[in-house]
This record gives structure tokens, sequence and C-alpha cells, in this order.
């Protein structure tokens, strides 16, 4: 290698490294004053799901391995399949292990603190077995919250990444069906003028946004944008829903698919 070539490599990776050093910085300052509580707090990214993301720990065990010569590169980029399939196979191991774990400890060692009391939460300390006890239904806690995804994803028809437009009829919740009103409930995001956002507020958790005149394009495209992207929005309307309602002429204007959600009765 000539020193020319050194002396660009080096140029090359101080500048990198300024760049990560700048991008750290800005993330530390985005942090300032940050109270663990509202870490967790959040629609659909929590800031502590964007540091959990942004930990790099596997990718910097790779490049000491590639830069001790115990491996030749970083292994090639799997598809959406192939990650799903390894995340699976993982997850199966990790449970299996741990069942080895536990099923093998003694009464002793089952006996043993695990956890320290917390009395600001309200939270004793536990043993091991406590610990299992406590934790043993985790999953199937977790395996309700994603039958409950799969069955909004299939509200929202998000395959087909559809505009939905919620008809609320008189604005009476009685006469939303329950598709609707989970759709409410679990939406990023719902548009409609006051009066609609004022009939379904109760059910809804998201952002709201209120939808006039001045305004009404600007919102249904950018549903429309958003739902093509697998976000999940949804329009409010008051009446029927007809075709000839100005929101909904909008929304066949910006979308291919707009599903129209009308009340029941």
């Amino acid at each position: 290698m000539s020193p020319e070539e050194r002396e660009s490599i080096i140029q090359r990776r101080d500048a990198a490294l300024a760049r990560l050093d700048e991008g750290h910085e800005i993330l530390l300052k985005s942090l300032d004053g940050l109270e663990a509580e509202e870490a967790f707090l959040g629609q659909r990214w929590s800031v502590r799901d964007v540091l959990l993301h942004l930990d790099s720990e596997r990718y910097v065990d790779a490049l000491e391995r590639i830069a001790r010569g115990e491996m030749e590169m970083l292994p090639p980029f799997s598809s959406r399949e192939e990650h799903f399939r390894q995340e699976r196979e993982q997850q199966e191991a990790t449970h299996r292990r741990l069942r080895r774990l536990l099923a093998d400890l003694t009464p002793e060692q089952l006996s043993r603190p695990a956890t320290p009391a917390n009395p600001a939460n309200s939270f004793p300390g536990l043993t091991l077995l406590e610990l299992l006890e406590r934790s043993a239904g985790h999953e199937a806690s977790h395996a309700r919250q994603i039958g409950l995804t799969r069955q909004f994803i299939a509200a929202f028809r998000s395959q087909e990444r559809a505009l939905n437009i919620a008809a609320l009829g008189d604005g009476d919740p009685s006469h939303l069906s329950t598709q609707v009103r989970d759709m409410l409930n679990m939406a990023d995001y719902v548009a409609g003028e006051a009066d609609a956002l004022a009939a379904v507020g109760h059910l809804v958790r998201g952002v709201r946004l209120t939808m006039h005149g001045g305004n009404r394009e600007e919102l249904v495209n950018r549903a429309s944008r958003e739902s093509r992207e697998g976000l999940w929005a949804i329009v409010c309307v008051m009446g029927d829903g007809a075709d000839d309602d100005e929101t909904v002429a909008a929304a066949r204007r910006f979308s291919e698919t707009v599903v129209v959600h009308r009340p029941a009765g």
C-alpha cells in the first residue's frame, strides 16, 4: 500500500469518526433532562425503544472479529423471511435453555434472593422461585397482545394499504361496529372535524388531528400516504360516508383503495 493510499484511508477514517462523535453528541443532547418514566412512553416507539435499537454491541463485536482476522466479513443481509425464521429459532432455543435451567434448580437454589425490593413501586424482593412464578405467564400475556395486533392488522387491511374512513352516523358510539371501535383505539392517529373527534374521543388513544376546510386535503393526503407506508390512520366523518361527502371524495383522489366503514343499522 502506497503512502498516499494509507493517508487517504486515515483521512476517511478520521472523517467517519468525526461524524460518529457528532451524531453521538446530538443523541446525548436529545436525552438531556429525560426522566426514566418518560423513556418508556410513546405511541409506537418510546425513547427506550430507540436506544435499544441503537445498541450496536453485536455490530462492534463483529467489527472487532474482522479486525483481528477471526472473521472475513459481515454476514450477508438476510431477507425478512430469513430474519424472522432466525428470530423464531432463537426464541425457541432461549425458551428451552431457560426451561432446562429452572427445571434443574434445587429447592435451595430456588430459595435464593433474585431481585431487590423496590418500595417506590410497592414491589417486594423476590426469590428465584417467586420470580419464576411471576414471570411464567409472560409469554402468554404477550401472545394475547400478538393476537390482538394481528386482528388490528386485518382490520386496517395493511396488506392493501387502504385508507380507512369511519362514518359515524349521528355520532352515537353504540352504532359503531366492534371493528371500528378497535381501529379507533389502536390507530396511530385519528383525523376528523371537531364534532367527529368529540364523538369518538373516548375511544382514541393515538394522536388526534382536527380537520377543517383549510387543511382537509392536506390531512387526507397525509393519511393516504402514511397508510400506504403501513402506519395506522383512520379518518372520521359524520353521517353515512356517502361518496359525495367532501372528505370521502378527497380520499378517493389521493388513495387507490378507500374503505368506508358505515355505522350499524
